[in-house]
C-alpha cells in the first residue's frame, strides 16, 4: 500500500518546495542550508535512521556490521527512547523501561554482550492485593481468594491463553474469526465471559496495567495478539521467575542503551529532530533544523503515532496515516519512592502492592538496589488515571502516591527520603508509554501495513514487532528486522 516514488530524482529546490511551509521554514533558519543549493549539500550516508531508541540503534548496529554507513538522528538530548535515566536518593534508576523476562532473549543477549548484569525481582514474602474493596495479604497475586473465585480466575486465564494461542503472530488479521474478535472490545469480552465481580475487576485492572489503556478502548483481537507476542497472560502480568518482570538490570536499563550507543560513536546525532523526509528514485533526503542527510534508504524508528508528524514527500499512503490515528499511545506516569531501608521486608512483605482502584493498579513493587539499601518502591499511574494526573505538579502526585502507600503499609511509609516520577504523556517525543494499542476494527482493516515499507522508507519500533511487542526486546527485534529488509534488497543509486 505504499506510493511509488517518482523515477526522476527531485532537485533540491523541488524537494524543499514539496515539503511545504513547515519544512521550508525549518530549513530557512538553518545557517548550513541558508547558503543555498550551490554552496551546500546534504551529508551522504547509505541509510538514515530516525530515532535513537533501541530499535533505531540496533538497526544501525546491524547495518554498520554489514559495511553500511549510517547516521542516527535523535530529537532528544539522550539515547534510549522510552528507556530513560533518572536518579533517586543518589542511585541510578529507570524512568522508563526497567524489567526483563527469561524469554526476552534478544534483550538478555544484549545485556550480557555489553558486560551488564541482572538480578531477580525481589519476591520473598507476602504481597497485598486489593480487589473489589477487599484487601488480602498472601503468597501469590490471587492467593487468599475464595476457592470459587480462584477457580473462575484460573478458568478465564486459561481461556485467554487458549484463544491467544490461535493468533497468527506474523499476520494476526488472518487468525480464525479475526473480524469477530476485532470488533469486540476487551471490556465486552470480559463481561460476557465472567459474572464474578472480583474476577472481572481483576482482569480490567490487569488490562490497564499491561496496556496503560482502558479495556473499553481496545480490540480484543489486538489484546490476544499482545498476549501471544509475550507468551501468555501470566508471563505478561505475573511477578515470578517466568514473567516479564523477572529481572532488573543492576546498572539500569538505560545503561544498556548507553553501551550500545557508545559502539555507534558519532553515527548518532542528538538534539536533531527530523521535520521531513523526501524520497525519489535515487534515494531519500531527511531534513532537520541542523541539516540534511541523503541516503539510499531510511528507517523511521519512533513511536508509530509520532511517525506521521513529519512531512513526507510523496505523502504517506492514507492507510498508514489512518493506522497512526487509530493506534494511540498508552498513558502512564511512572513513580519511585525511596525510604531509608526496605522496612516492609522486616514484616515478611515483598513490597508488591496491587489494587483495582484507580489511579494506580500496581501500587508498588520492591526495586531496592542490589546492596539492599535504600528501600525503593516503584509503580505506575495508568490509563485514565495518568491523563488525570499528567501535567499536574509533581508534589501533588507525590502526596497522592505516598498517602496510597501509607494506606497499605502504615505510617512508616509516610516519610520517604526521596521521590521521582516520569510523566510520559507530557513527553513531547513519546506522548505516552508503554506502547500504542489498536482500537476495535483496526487490526483487520489496517494492521497488515504496520511493517510495510513506503518506497525506500522502512519502519521499526517496538509496536512493529511480532515478538514481545511493546517491550525493549521487541524494539531490538524490530530494528534488526528493518535492517535485514534493507540489506536483502539493497539497491544503491
Amino acid at each position: 500500500m505504499s506510493d511509488t516514488p517518482s523515477k526522476r530524482a527531485l532537485s533540491r529546490r523541488e524537494a524543499i518546495k514539496a515539503l511545504g511551509v513547515g519544512g521550508a521554514a525549518a530549513i530557512a533558519v538553518d545557517p548550513l542550508l541558508a547558503q543555498g543549493p550551490a554552496q551546500s549539500s546534504a551529508h551522504r550516508v547509505d541509510v538514515v535512521i530516525v530515532g535513537a531508541g533501541f530499535a533505531g540503534m540496533m538497526a544501525a548496529r546491524s547495518l554498520i556490521r554489514s559495511g553500511k554507513k549510517v547516521v542516527v538522528l535523535e530529537a532528544r538530548n539522550r539515547v534510549g527512547g522510552r528507556a530513560k535515566p533518572a536518579m533517586l536518593a543518589g542511585h541510578p534508576i529507570d524512568g522508563g523501561a526497567m524489567w526483563v523476562g527469561p524469554t526476552q532473549t534478544r534483550l538478555l543477549e544484549t545485556i550480557k554482550e555489553y558486560g551488564l548484569h541482572t538480578r531477580p525481582q525481589f519476591l520473598k514474602g507476602k504481597n497485598i492485593l486489593e480487589v473489589n474493596g477487599k484487601r488480602v495479604t498472601a503468597d501469590g497475586e490471587t492467593a487468599g481468594w475464595e476457592a470459587a473465585t480462584q477457580a473462575e480466575c484460573d478458568r478465564v486465564t486459561a481461556e485467554l491463553d487458549r484463544l491467544s494461542a490461535q493468533v497468527v503472530l506474523e499476520a494476526p488479521w488472518t487468525t480464525p474469526q479475526a473480524e469477530t474478535l476485532d470488533r469486540l472490545t476487551v471490556e465486552e469480552w470480559l463481561k460476557a465471559n465472567t459474572k464474578d465481580k472480583i474476577v472481572l475487576r481483576y482482569f480490567e485492572s490487569a488490562t490497564r496495567a499491561l496496556f496503560t489503556a482502558d479495556p473499553y478502548q481496545m480490540s480484543f483481537l489486538y489484546f490476544l495478539f499482545y498476549l501471544r507476542s509475550g507468551d501468555n497472560f501470566n508471563a505478561l502480568y505475573g511477578f515470578d521467575e517466568n514473567s516479564a518482570q523477572a529481572f532488573l538490570v543492576n546498572e539500569s536499563m538505560h545503561q544498556v542503551a548507553v553501551k550500545v550507543a557508545a559502539k555507534l560513536g558519532d553515527a548518532i546525532r542528538l538534539e536533531t529532530p527530523v521535520t521531513a523526509i523526501a524520497q525519489d528514485g535515487a534515494g531519500v533526503t531527511v531534513v532537520s533544523g541542523k541539516g540534511e542527510w541523503r541516503g539510499d534508504y531510511a528507517i523511521v524508528a519512533v513511536p508509530l503515532p509520532l511517525s506521521v508528524r513529519m512531512t513526507y514527500t510523496p505523502p504517506l499512503p492514507s492507510h498508514r496515516d489512518a493506522l497512526a490515528q487509530h493506534m494511540p499511545m498508552g498513558s502512564v506516569i511512572k513513580y519511585w519512592v525511596a525510604y531509608e531501608k526496605p522496612f516492609w521486608r522486616e514484616r515478611g512483605l515483598n513490597g508488591l502492592l496491587g489494587s483495582d482502584e484507580p489511579p494506580s493498579n500496581l501500587v508498588a513493587a520492591d526495586t531496592t538496589p542490589a546492596a539492599g539499601v535504600p528501600g525503593f518502591l516503584t509503580a505506575f499511574i495508568d490509563a485514565a488515571g495518568a491523563l488525570e494526573w499528567s501535567g499536574r505538579p509533581m508534589e501533588e502526585r507525590k502526596k497522592m502516591i505516598v498517602d496510597r502507600i501509607v494506606s497499605f503499609l502504615g505510617p512508616e511509609a509516610a516519610n520517604p527520603i526521596d521521590y521521582e516520577d516520569q510523566d510520559w504523556p507530557s513527553d513531547p517525543w513519546s506522548r505516552g508509554c508503554f506502547g500504542a494499542s489498536m482500537g476495535p476494527g483496526v487490526m483487520t482493516t489496517l494492521g497488515k501495513i504496520i511493517r510495510e515499507p513506503h518506497g525506500r522508507i522502512h519502519w521499526a519500533g517496538s509496536e512493529t514487532s511480532t515478538r514481545w511487542m511493546g517491550y525493549i526486546d521487541g524494539a531490538i527485534r524490530s530494528g534488526e528486522r528493518a535492517a535485514a529488509e534493507i540489506l536483502a534488497n539493497y539497491k544503491p543509486k
